[in-house]
């Protein structure tokens, strides 16, 4: 009896994607190129010989595997980011404590808002305005720290780090008041009839305690202690109540197929990860590097808003983010009024419309701002939809842009 296809593990495959990412982001030496190209041929013929002894295509691996086989084999060998000279070195990895210490107590004091009987947060709600302040604490004694040992929270340990970025996140009252409103309507759900009625016996009558936090996975749920405990992906936050309730009914194993494909489709749509991203940005250095190898940001936003915005809005920093993907286009970090743009479209084969495209995508964001109702922040309104479809190439923009993500 043959071997199951999704119990096929090919170790180091995911490591070896990571590694290539990072050194495609700073760039081969001429004198490395050969010996680079040879690694990713063998890691992609390995992983295939691997499938075919299995008698399964790479498509059967599990999703993190897959998608680094992906992320290999559609690399251009014959077009790679050049470096002259030793990578900078950056600063040490620095290392405080307390961190996730204060991401445990904050998650604490938010739980008070998942009683029903409670008022819907507000932003001048003087118990919101405490947990802004305390907040405010963690971040500060962080960031102090950190300038002390000539670092920067970017420079922390990876789970230390995203937890700060978490904390920095929630700095901003209106993103605390819509994670409080999530947290609020996702323990709604958990109480559902729908959602319990076909759950586990020892887990249907537990008291659930519900946690974000910026981490790898979805979702996690475990009964212990007397508690379901439930951790999430701070993405989620934000989500419209459909999604929220074929979540709750995902953690208490009641779901129909539907809800995992509308939680799944959810959580690699743009909101989602829009989350994510400004999540991530929030220790991204936000110093113009506008000038790419081919493309100038300066000149790309110039063009755009003289042509679509009448040269009315004010440029805002610009940068490459120095990393190569295939999905995530661009960002634009409302906080910071900066405009990202993956480094991938820095190439001479992006035609000029896509440029345009993605530039004019996230002035959008800039121009049109974030909309608040119930407790939800809408970025990807029907105003910006109407407005993003009146882009004179957009279907041709946007099938340019699926081709490149189906080739990751």
């Amino acid at each position: 009896m043959g071997r199951a296809k999704n119990n096929v593990r090919i170790s180091g495959l995911v490591r070896a994607a990571g590694i290539a990412r990072e050194r495609l982001a700073v760039g081969i030496l001429p004198s490395e190129d050969d010996e680079f190209r040879a690694w990713i041929r063998g890691s992609v013929a390995r992983t295939e010989a691997i499938c075919d002894e299995h008698e399964m295509s790479p498509e059967d691996l599990p999703a993190p595997s897959f998608r680094a086989y992906r992320f290999l084999k559609a690399l251009d060998l014959d077009d790679l980011p050049e470096r002259h000279g030793p990578v900078p070195k950056g600063v040490r990895t620095i290392r405080i404590s307390g961190i996730i210490a204060a991401q445990d107590d904050l998650n604490e004091r938010m739980a008070v808002w998942t009683d029903p009987g409670r008022d819907a947060p507000t932003e001048d709600d003087p118990q919101v305005q405490a947990l802004l302040e305390r907040v405010a604490g963690h971040v500060e004694r962080i960031e102090a720290l950190a300038e002390r040992a000539g670092a920067s929270p970017g420079n922390l340990p990876k789970r230390s780090r995203r937890a700060y970025q978490w904390l920095k996140f929630l700095s901003d009252s209106a993103t605390l008041v819509t994670h409080l409103e999530t947290l609020r309507a996702l323990n709604g759900a958990c109480q559902t009839r729908s959602c319990c009625k076909r759950a586990p016996r020892a887990v249907r009558k537990l008291p659930v305690e519900i946690t974000f936090a910026y981490v790898s996975y979805l979702y996690k749920s475990r009964a212990a202690d007397g508690v379901l405990a439930i951790k999430l992906n701070e993405g989620f936050v934000g989500a419209p109540p459909d999604v929220l309730q074929a979540l709750a009914r995902v953690l208490f194993s009641s779901a129909a197929p539907s809800d995992e494909e509308r939680v799944k489709a959810y959580a690699v749509g743009d909101d989602f990860v829009d989350t994510v991203t400004a999540l991530e940005m929030t220790t991204a250095e936000v110093d113009e590097r506008s000038e790419g190898r081919f493309v100038d940001l300066k000149a790309l936003f110039e063009r755009v808003n003289r042509t679509y915005f009448s040269g009315e809005l004010d440029r805002p920093r610009l940068t490459w983010n120095g990393r190569i993907t295939r999905s995530k286009m661009g960002h634009y970090d409302f906080l910071r009024d900066t405009v990202v743009l993956s480094v991938t479209l820095d190439a001479p084969d992006v035609p000029d419309y896509v440029l345009d495209f993605v530039m004019y995508h996230e002035l959008l964001h800039k121009k049109l701002g974030v909309r608040m109702l119930n407790g939800r922040r809408y970025a990807h309104t029907r105003e910006f939809r109407e407005a993003e479809q009146a882009f004179p190439h957009y279907e041709e923009a946007q099938a340019f842009l699926k081709r490149g993500a189906r080739a990751a």
